[in-house]
């Protein structure tokens, strides 16, 4: 029988609390983890990596390492969420990171940086996390704009972390960068501590094995591969946008700060993505929503591989993440709407490596595009094209499992 989660008057009052805390908390860690992920294909560079095609192959392994393993432990991490609460697992996530990310800038070789990557992977997952707690503790009504407020808030520091990263590493270089990631990630742990989860764990007798079992194939997992899909169609070019930028700027050094800047923007455009496709999800039907941002970012992403210049990509980078940047709140809405309370965080814990299972194919795929064209504009309007195919994937699963109307869920929290 699923868990009954009950929820007071006085908890009500804490969603809003809850989603603003965990919004700066979400701020903090992804401008901590952007300031030193964005510039990865320079540090391997700086570690000796110079050659095109192994430089290629190393950001590809780099990225697939911390999918792998974060694809591994989100089972675990979402059942352990189910049995002692998930606002510690958003502290596990959160404070793992901080205790990482400045050990990156003791790293003298390129393979230590890829295993250093999947411990990384493994441990943190901040996003998913602070999902998880949102769901599990705002009401139904207001579930779509707290995630469309988390989303802006990752976005906001990823924007911050890219133009700021770019300046910290042309300015200080690497080591600074990495040892105050760390701290930052230390701050977003902080606000975490002060988030209220009225959590109670399961009965005697309950939850003594942890349930790691896989979903069923039906409805959670047709929605599942959407994720999978979602994850591959989105991140096949996304490890390599910096050697998009060298490539038209003849790998001048400026191209590090246009890469600053260009992703900086981008994450404006997440960021008021995720307000707007919040609030569009809450008074229009979904598919239509979905339908829109998907078919406009895909067709920005297609053109992307004939820019001729930096700031052309600039425009049209900043289209596609406009229209599609808020576009998983909206995926985890409707999962949200077909799962049964108390069974979120095993859940939502799949649809995390589900994920990154389309991650990390991605980025496979990728380099070997990347490697098969000689370079990555191939790769760029190859990737535009899987974008678009999430359109008749999501409209066949919507006749199997109908989205919920606009403003609501179905067993996604407690009641409102």
């Amino acid at each position: 029988m699923a868990e009954v989660v009950t929820r007071t008057a006085a908890d009500q009052v804490f969603w809003l609390r809850n989603t603003v805390l965990i919004t700066v908390s979400q701020f903090f860690a992804q401008l901590a983890f952007s300031s030193a992920m964005t510039f990865i294909p320079f540090y391997f560079k700086e570690l000796g990596v110079t050659e095109h095609r192994a430089l290629s192959l190393y950001v590809a392994l780099f990225s697939i390492a911390g999918n792998v393993s974060f694809c591994l432990c989100s089972p675990l991490w979402g059942a352990l969420a189910d049995r002692y609460g998930r606002k510690l697992m958003l502290l596990r996530s959160t404070l793992g990171g901080a205790l990482l990310m400045p050990l990156m800038a003791l790293i003298t070789h390129p393979a230590l940086l890829v295993v250093h990557r999947f411990v990384l992977g493994g441990l943190v997952g901040t996003v998913t996390a602070a999902q998880t707690l949102i769901i599990t503790t705002t009401p139904k009504k207001n579930l779509t704009l707290a995630l469309g407020s988390i989303s802006a808030g990752l976005f906001a520091g990823i924007m911050a972390g890219q133009f700021l990263g770019g300046i910290a590493v042309s300015r200080w270089g690497f080591f600074t960068t990495f040892i105050w990631s760390g701290i930052l990630l230390g701050v977003s742990t902080v606000l975490v501590l002060f988030c209220k989860e009225d959590f109670h764990a399961p009965a005697a007798g309950k939850g003594k094995v942890l349930s790691l079992k896989v979903p069923r194939f039906g409805r959670e997992g047709l929605l599942l591969l959407l994720f999978v899909a979602m994850g591959f169609s989105r991140d096949i070019d996304g490890p390599f946008l910096p050697q998009l930028v060298m490539e038209v700027m003849d790998n001048s050094w400026d191209a590090l700060l246009w890469t600053g800047w260009i992703n900086g923007l981008c994450a404006l455009g997440g960021m008021l993505s995720g307000l707007l496709l919040g609030y569009a999800a809450g008074r229009l039907p979904l598919l239509k929503v979905l339908g829109v941002v998907i078919f406009t970012a895909g067709t920005a992403r297609l053109l992307l591989a004939f820019a001729p210049s930096a700031p052309v990509i600039m425009g049209e980078r900043f289209v596609q993440v406009l229209a599609g940047g808020g576009m998983e709140p909206l995926f985890q809405t409707w999962l949200a709407g077909a799962v049964l309370a108390g069974d979120q965080g095993r859940i939502l814990g799949w649809s995390a490596t589900a994920r990154s299972a389309g991650w990390m194919t991605g980025s496979l795929a990728g380099g070997g595009l990347a490697v098969l064209f000689g370079g990555v504009h191939g790769l760029f309007f190859v990737s535009g094209l899987l974008y678009l195919l999430l359109i008749p994937m999501m409209l066949l699963i919507s006749r199997v499992i109908p989205p919920p109307p606009p403003g609501r869920g179905k067993n996604a929290t407690a009641k409102g």
